[in-house]
């Protein structure tokens, strides 16, 4: 058997990290001179003219002319120049697919939403799957669709795409960028990296939207001053990202966090799970849907409700829809506790589709674990809201231009 390669650290690598640092220093503290961003980095003077003129040359970085004079002669301020730069970031759900330009200050210039073309569906009682009429892979020829159109309309914006990430809720293969079995969509190994590459020679990011969560929420959100969390994303299903060290952890088939398919207890057992996993098949949209029927909650023919739909009828007074409230929050807190107490990180993000998250679904987490697990970590909701599975991908893909590099501590 080989012997495993260690992980070193080539030059190009610690020049990635150290531009890294200065491109934070300037993001975070705007215009500054090249002696101010050697004090806040720690790097040499050397060091930070030759990085400097390497981020000027490729516009990353500009002059933002000088400091006041104080008798010398006055240093010239460097600014970051996110706004001239521009990724595309895709998130697909169940329904529909989401678009956006955001520059890289992190500021949306551009957004655009298509809906999948509605087809029959049917809610199978005995294997609690969907099953769909019309194309295998719904979806797919709408999401190339936005691709093209996010892609041109930068291009006439007169500021090209430098890079696309697209967050999808499945298990993604890395690096190629295939997509694992999707029922919603009737996705199932779906070449979507492959097919897009043939589109355009744009870098092209494909994740998993709970990871995309987590990266965004580590380095523009709530996580930017820990080293480990957790994101969940409760929207048709749930899934979770997992940072550690400052990194994602995807696991040896990019399957970390697929937390649909928890046991929750020996009813577990006594049956297998193909198109869904246990966690999911009790508050996955599908399972929400039939479970509203049967309380006797008025359901559209082919809607499907998410955990946000039914906590909207909750608070809207209906005492069938609050008691379906309470089991999902249930699971929820269960499934939240099992990762805390495996995975102890600093943070816990609650990312969903409905406003009502931070006044309704962490609070409830919260007393449901208090006093039942060792330590409750802070649990607070996604900073982006509705947004941010799609600047967390956005920012998966700027990194691939510019070559960010996080060292892990």
């Amino acid at each position: 058997m080989p012997r495993r390669r260690l992980n070193t650290a080539t030059t190009g690598t610690l020049a990635r990290v150290n531009q890294t640092a200065i491109l934070e220093a300037l993001r975070n503290s705007g215009a500054l001179s090249r002696q101010q961003i050697g004090a806040m980095t720690g790097l040499s003077p050397a060091t930070v003219n030759r990085l400097t003129a390497a981020l000027i040359e490729e516009g990353i970085v500009a002059s933002a002319g000088r400091e006041p004079s104080t008798g010398g002669r006055p240093s010239v301020l460097l600014r970051y120049a996110g706004g001239s730069r521009l990724v595309a970031a895709i998130q697909l759900r169940a329904d529909r697919a989401s678009g956006i330009l955001v520059d890289f200050d992190a500021k949306i210039v551009f957004r655009r939403e298509i809906d999948f073309d509605p087809r029959p569906f049917r809610l199978n009682n005995r294997s609690n799957a969907v099953t769909r009429a019309g194309q295998r892979e719904g979806g797919l020829a709408q999401t190339i669709e936005l691709f093209d159109l996010l892609i041109s309309t930068a291009q006439t914006m007169g500021t090209p795409c430098l890079a696309v990430g697209i967050a999808v809720p499945g298990v993604v293969q890395h690096p190629e960028g295939s997509v694992g079995r999707m029922p919603e969509l009737g996705w199932d190994g779906v070449q979507l990296g492959s097919l897009l590459r043939r589109r355009t020679s744009l870098p092209i990011v494909i994740e998993n939207d709970a990871n995309a969560l987590a990266f965004g929420e580590l380095h523009r959100g709530a996580g930017q001053e820990v080293n480990s969390l957790v994101a969940l994303v409760l929207e048709n299903g749930l899934g979770a990202g997992i940072i550690t060290n400052r990194k994602l952890h995807r696991g040896a088939r990019g399957e970390a966090g697929e937390i649909g398919y928890l046991l929750m207890d020996r009813s577990s057992l006594l049956r297998s799970y193909s198109d869904y996993g246990d966690l999911e098949d009790r508050i996955g949209s599908v399972a929400l849907t039939r479970a509203a029927r049967e309380h006797g909650i008025e359901v559209a023919e082919r809607e499907l409700l998410t955990a946000g739909d039914i906590f909207s009828l909750a608070d809207n007074g209906d005492a069938a829809a609050r008691e379906l409230g309470d089991e999902i929050l249930d699971m929820v807190a269960i499934a939240i506790a099992a990762m805390v107490m495996i995975l102890d990180p600093e943070l816990v993000v609650v990312g969903s589709n409905f406003v009502g998250s931070a006044e309704t679904v962490i609070p409830g987490i919260r007393e449901r674990l208090t006093g039942r697990i060792i330590r409750v970590p802070p649990l607070v909701a996604a900073t982006h809201r509705n947004d941010a599975v799609l600047l967390g991908v956005a920012e998966l893909a700027a990194s691939e231009v510019h070559g960010f590099a996080y060292l892990a501590y």
